[in-house]
């Protein structure tokens, strides 16, 4: 049995199956029968592409008509980033130079396309306009590559320094915009031909950035731009995946004015979905059956026959094209190998079941680098509800954080930077995993752009999980509506955005910068000594454990931070072996230089457990010792008692956390405390002193 019996769930690899089995939604036959909407929204799997496909073919059709299909390309626009940084990092600014650059490429490919066509170029006036035919370049190269390149030429022709608000004020000029469209209307109403335009994959090389979204905005702009100006003698229409749609309406003050009237918003229902998966039956199975319903039960059994069978599949959904062509090309798939032409449901939930798995593997994989803690917090919701208040969720989060055991370094330490459940939470929403619930809107919000959310959590709002990863945490007694369904914005090609990548280095920045404001001596004792602790466990996680601070306040001798050595790696199986050292003592010293009594003092902790070595953390600018004072009492205690104790630097510490912030440096600190080790023994001590 064929892998896709249904189609691919790609438009531009499905072209056949999609031409002969094509539903005519509503939304489809609006688009043919007016130009008042121009930009097409919708969730990612709604079909875009299969439209653009389908109109495109529809006016190719028509009489006096050309058409023009725009698709950006990735590695184009990321460069076309780097052109457009010459109008400033303004949002707007960046906003109105691409909407001219993008309305003079458009204008452009309407007039190549015109002076090309055998019995269109005698309409076109080429002479007016020779200059940007010359430097525009052929029709083959992709429209994202020539406009860069004419804005490059622009700039590199520039004398003097240009200001952004002038190169975007002189652009209009450069471009001569207002002829382009004289001469386009002139060669329209004298040949008496239209152009249509479709313009697809707007999400190419897109990033959800000020600039990754004013770029899209600039473009969605330039199209109803010539809605308004070229008479609908060029009718243009830009098709957008709805998380850049909602991104430019946050970001854009001009969008209710400008775009939000402009704008069709895909929408499928259980009838549209139905007529669709029975058309491609039809095809897969060369059908002769008229009957929607006769042809669904032709090749479905048990649970699954007849529309209520079909609603138990659709409820596995988020009601998409896309969604519903995978769940039973897969389920077909399953039958095929057990030597079935129909589906059940058991070949329905075990292929929805696997569908989620992989959404959650996705995601664990994609935020690996900068969340390694991810598939510890997504465990703290198996076989949970899916909906609940935030006060619920902080209270699974701490349970699951009270059982862990045996997890990485890096994970540890990215536990410890989310101090708090809260926090947690926020996290999981910017990445998508659950949804807020809006009061406004009466549904839940859910974010993909991994940027820190702009909203509070109160122990009172609701969230949603992501009703895509709710089989694969084993959450099964839950079906989600359709109503519901259309409120999910499901971008499951996630965007790790910067924000979210420097989590960590803003986490391990903010304690770096709280030491610095910590004022040396008795007056900042207690915060230096909590400031350590926190340092020495996210430095230390799963090499050191239960690190405590003044563990014995109550005795006569008071240590100041104690943690129990594991003898995990091999500085600590060290120190375990060669000096006994079961509990680790870490001496706290709010000042620089150090006493022979501060040596002595944390000689008297050292016995039985705590063994033959300790350290002290003072507020000196390096680790090494002076030399006629402490290196004398280094000597002393390890030749009269056979004790070593070792000074760390709080600048020393500093710059291990610095190193930090990149998760490839996660585990720097061990390494550098064997060579102080070394260079204790080595250098430090004498030779005639026992090891």
């Amino acid at each position: 049995m064929k892998g896709n019996i249904l189609g691919d769930i790609r438009a531009e690899n499905d072209i056949s199956m999609l031409e002969m089995t094509f539903w005519q939604t509503t939304d489809y036959k609006a688009l043919l029968e007016s130009y008042d909407r121009p930009i097409v929204v919708g969730r990612r799997g709604t079909g875009k592409s299969a439209l653009v496909h389908m109109l495109s073919k529809h006016w190719e059709k028509k009489a006096k008509t050309r058409v023009l299909v725009i698709t950006p390309v990735e590695e184009q626009i990321i460069g076309l980033r780097d052109v457009l940084k010459l109008f400033g990092d303004n949002y707007l600014h960046i906003k109105a130079g691409s909407k001219l650059a993008w309305r003079y490429a458009l204008y452009m490919e309407v007039i190549v396309d015109l002076a090309n066509h055998y019995k269109l170029k005698n309409f076109i006036d080429t002479k007016s306009i020779e200059k940007h035919l010359t430097s525009w370049g052929a029709k083959r190269q992709n429209i994202t590559s020539k406009i860069r390149k004419k804005l490059l030429n622009i700039i590199e022709n520039e004398k003097g320094n240009r200001t952004p608000e002038s190169r975007i004020a002189d652009l209009s000029d450069e471009f001569e915009l207002e002829l382009l469209e004289e001469v386009i209307l002139e060669a329209m109403n004298e040949s008496g031909y239209q152009v249509v335009i479709f313009s697809d994959k707007l999400d190419e090389g897109y990033t959800p950035d000020n600039m990754g979204v004013a770029i899209v905005d600039g473009f969605v702009q330039s199209i109803i731009d010539i809605k308004h100006s070229l008479e609908e003698k060029v009718v243009a229409f830009a098709f957008i995946r709805d998380n850049i749609y909602r991104a430019i309406s946050k970001n854009d003050p001009d969008f209710t004015r400008n775009i939000e009237g402009q704008t069709l918003r895909l929408h499928w229902d259980e009838y549209n979905l139905f007529n669709l998966v029975c058309n491609r039956l039809r095809a897969a199975f060369n059908s002769t059956i008229e009957n929607n319903t006769r042809v669904w039960n032709a090749h479905t059994a048990d649970a699954l026959r007849a529309r209520e069978g079909f609603r138990i599949a659709l409820k596995l959904t988020l009601y998409r094209p896309r969604d519903i062509l995978v769940l039973l090309n897969d389920a077909f798939l399953r039958a095929g190998t057990q030597n079935r032409d129909t589906i059940i449901y058991d070949d329905i939930d075990c292929t929805a079941k696997q569908i989620s798995n992989n959404r959650l593997n996705d995601l664990l994989k994609e935020y690996e680098t900068v969340f390694p803690a991810l598939d510890v917090f997504t465990s703290c919701f198996k076989n949970t509800k899916p909906e609940m208040f935030v006060s619920e969720a902080e209270t699974l989060i701490e349970n699951q954080l009270d059982s862990l055991q045996s997890i990485s370094k890096l994970t540890a330490q990215d536990i410890i930077l989310s101090d708090e459940p809260k926090q947690v939470i926020q996290r999981l929403y910017s990445i998508g995993f659950i949804g807020v619930y809006n009061q406004s809107s009466s549904s839940f919000v859910f974010c993909h752009d991994g940027k820190e959310p702009d909203r509070d959590f109160l122990p009172s709002t609701k969230i949603l999980l992501h009703p895509c990863y709710w089989l694969a945490l084993g959450i099964t007694n839950q079906e989600i509506k359709l109503e519901q369904a259309e409120d999910i914005h499901d971008e499951y090609d996630i965007e790790v955005s910067a924000v979210d990548s420097e989590f960590r280095s803003k986490r391990i920045g903010a304690l770096m910068a709280e030491l610095n404001s910590i004022p040396e001596g008795h007056i900042g004792a207690s915060d230096f000594e909590s400031w350590t602790k926190r340092a020495l466990t996210l430095l230390f996680a799963t090499d050191l454990e239960n690190l405590e601070l003044h563990p014995n306040k109550n005795n006569l001798q008071q240590r100041d931070i104690v943690a129990t050595n594991l003898g995990s790696t091999p500085l600590w199986k060290r120190i375990l072996d060669d000096y006994n050292s079961r509990q680790i003592i870490f001496e706290v010293k709010n000042y620089k230089d150090l006493t022979s009594s501060d040596y002595r003092q944390a000689n008297t902790y050292l016995s039985k457990e705590y063994g033959r070595m300790a350290f002290i953390v003072c507020r000196d600018i390096n680790n090494n010792l002076s030399k006629h004072k402490e290196l004398n009492w280094v000597r002393e205690l390890y030749n009269d008692h056979n004790k070593l104790i070792i000074k760390i630097s709080s600048k020393f510490l500093e710059k291990q956390l610095s190193k930090m912030r990149s998760p490839q440096k996660h585990d720097e600190l061990s390494k550098e405390i064997s060579k102080l080790l070394d260079q204790y023994i080595r250098m430090w001590l004498p030779n005639k002193c026992k090891a």
